[in-house]
């Protein structure tokens, strides 16, 4: 059997039952256009360690299938190698493979968050954007609530509590081919502005017969992940700021939140962190008293300049 043949048995078998749609969408991705150019046609009894290394070099270097000739950084190469070994895991458990051959090799997982966080500016010349080009609701609310992605598109208007102002989150639901797909009952609760709420019924009363808070104008379905991207880069475009990422509205909330004295168990409970701990290992290294490891203290500015934006948010955030 070829590493391709176990990997299409593998992701039938068990990977598709075990995760979330999104998740097996990708994984199937990283199988694609990674794993399976460089090892699906090995015989996976011949699969060794030295073959394996070879692989994640050459990944490593030249592996990005969009710019030719460039390589992949290390938070992809960690995705690549933990996938691989999964599956391999369980090929030992069929009885397979002895050992593992991708087990020799690590990548460790960033310790902080790697984000862009906007500016006071910044993050006034994205919401003008996005109120010229008519997506203000939606961009205001990722950016005051710090909502995933898949949470954005897969909102409700049932989600929203107009009387207290408040958002249920259903962390279980996702988008999958442009439909609403239910695969649990956990949830979280965050609280809106009053502005916010505005906005959102506002939104709402474009389509005020469909159940769904933000619509595709012309299919009448949820928006998809790579429409979002498209909606964002067109604001970041039309402020100005290619520099910004979608996640980086996440960051950016979530850093002039705890800067504004919200407390990390709260912040935890805003984001969806399974642990505080999560919360504290990726923000802390933003707060004012966080020494870099040259010893050396934030600049004066570069708080000030965070404080400001801080501010800034804060004043979105009032209730």
């Amino acid at each position: 059997m070829t590493l391709r043949e176990y990997i299409n048995f593998w992701q039938e078998t068990y990977d598709k039952h075990q995760s979330r749609p999104t998740t097996y969408a990708a994984h199937n991705y990283v199988f694609k256009n990674h794993i399976l150019p460089g090892l699906g046609d090995t015989q996976i009894s011949e699969l060794t360690s030295e073959m394996v290394g070879e692989f994640l070099e050459e990944r490593k270097r030249f592996g990005n299938h969009r710019r030719s000739g460039f390589g992949l950084g290390e938070e992809t190469m960690r995705h690549i190698h933990r996938l691989l070994q999964q599956c391999l895991n369980q090929a030992i458990r069929d009885g397979l493979l002895t050992e593992n051959p991708a087990k020799a090799f690590r990548y460790r997982k960033s310790t902080t968050v790697k984000a862009n966080i906007m500016t006071p500016l910044e993050m006034e010349d994205y919401l003008d954007a996005a109120e010229r080009l008519g997506y203000l609701p939606m961009f205001m609310l990722a950016l005051t609530a710090g909502l995933r992605q898949g949470e954005l598109i897969a909102l409700k208007w049932s989600d929203l509590n107009m009387k207290k102002r408040t958002l249920t989150i259903a962390e279980k639901r996702a988008v999958e081919r442009r439909e609403l797909v239910e695969y649990g009952s956990q949830t979280r609760s965050i609280r809106l502005t009053p502005e916010v709420v505005d906005l959102l019924i506002m939104e709402h009363s474009k389509h005020p017969s469909s159940p769904l808070m933000f619509m595709h104008p012309a299919t009448l379905k949820p928006y998809s992940p790579q429409m979002v991207r498209r909606m964002h880069k067109e604001i970041i475009i039309e402020a100005g700021l290619d520099h910004i990422r979608f996640t980086d509205l996440r960051h950016t909330c979530a850093i002039a939140s705890l800067r504004n004295g919200m407390e990390a168990k709260e912040l935890a409970q805003m984001l969806g962190h399974a642990r505080t701990s999560m919360t504290r290992q990726n923000y802390t290294p933003y707060l004012p008293h966080k020494k870099k490891k040259d010893g050396e203290s934030p600049s004066e500015a570069s708080q000030a300049e965070l404080k400001q934006a801080a501010n800034i948010l804060d004043n979105l955030l009032k209730f």
